[in-house]
């Protein structure tokens, strides 16, 4: 392994970036068939602070990157063995859902060479002969874009949690909303019904149940309103329906009972319009 040695910029005469310019160290992965270039690179890394791994070819890119999960590549284009856009592809492949930034070291203007390196996966430029202050801004720039990329992976990570809680607390709230207020008779033969609400829970509600001498009652209402509120409004109101049926006393009764429930559990805004027979 090469010592650190004085970097020879082409552009000496321009002030080095403040040290603080990329304040967190990172593992690059340069690759570049000539050594010269990979020594020049290294050193300006290795100044800042960073970890350095070296590859000469595409192939031996892909396979270090595979062994030592570098955070970022410096990737040289025109390399024996393998050339630059196919090691990208199969880096960025090899990342999976890991963000890390590949940045083409090339000497190319050709406008069509550019736009390969995009297409193979690649995320900025770097033009030889190599300026150390381009290069720690554009490594500074992808380190912000790391950032951004981590804080999305984050909040949808937290956003699928809450989704998964939801989902079991919809479980169980559907479960008791079905034993509390499906508990009549909407099975029975003389009856055929359709139900068809825009969300589980809602502010629809058909309810049947029999009197102690055999007579039918069937309620079909409707909340103001959607979703879960509506939904748990129809629950006192159906542990009224059934316990004042199954008591054997009329519709009159029930819709007073049913009234007074409500109008001293629900707030204003939020009342129930039904149908009885």
């Amino acid at each position: 392994m090469a010592e650190p040695i004085p970097v020879p910029y082409a552009d000496a005469g321009t002030p080095a970036a403040p040290e603080t310019a990329v304040p967190e160290p990172l593992r690059f992965l340069i690759v570049d068939d000539e050594r010269i270039n990979l020594l020049v690179l290294r050193a300006i890394l290795e100044h800042d602070g960073h970890q350095v791994i070296q590859a000469a070819n595409g192939t031996e890119a892909v396979a270090a990157f595979a062994r030592e999960q570098p955070d970022m590549v410096l990737m040289d284009v025109m390399m024996p063995v393998m050339d630059g856009y196919e090691a990208t592809r199969r880096i960025k492949t090899l990342a999976g859902g890991r963000l890390v930034p590949v940045i083409f070291l090339t000497a190319l203007t050709d406008e069509v060479a550019l736009a390969r390196c995009i297409e193979a996966g690649g995320d900025d430029f770097l033009t030889k002969p190599y300026n150390r202050v381009i290069l720690q801004s554009k490594i500074g720039a992808l380190l912000r874009l790391r950032e951004l990329y981590r804080v999305r992976e984050r909040l949808h990570d937290e956003i699928l949690l809450h989704h998964r809680r939801l989902q079991q607390e919809q479980t169980i709230a559907e479960c008791i909303f079905r034993k509390v207020v499906h508990r009549g008779c909407l099975d029975i033969p003389d009856i055929r019904y359709l139900i068809s609400p825009a969300a589980l829970f809602n502010g629809d509600l058909l309810l049947a149940a029999r009197r102690p001498s055999g007579g039918l009652v069937v309620m079909l209402g409707d909340f103001t309103g959607h979703g879960l509120p509506a939904a748990v409004a129809a629950l006192p109101t159906a542990e009224v329906f059934y316990v004042m049926t199954a008591k054997g006393y009329s519709i009159g009764y029930i819709v007073g009972e049913i009234n007074q429930k409500l109008k001293s559990t629900l707030p204003p805004e939020l009342f129930f319009a039904a149908c009885l027979l």
